[in-house]
């Protein structure tokens, strides 16, 4: 596994974490009722800055 797969690999490991302790999925609901609630939760997750992208 190359470097950088290893990288995305360890970032959605780390997202799926911190999410995860966050946003506790429920047991009794279906998770399709708590989609639009991730997505928003998700949404003010602010973006990162491209490195190469030099503005």
């Amino acid at each position: 596994m190359t470097s950088s797969a290893e990288q995305h690999r360890e970032r959605l490991a780390t997202v799926s974490r911190t999410l995860q302790s966050v946003l506790p999925v429920p047991t009794d609901t279906y998770i399709t009722e708590d989609i639009p609630l991730l997505l928003t939760k998700l949404s003010r997750i602010p973006s990162r800055r491209n490195v190469s992208d030099d503005r």
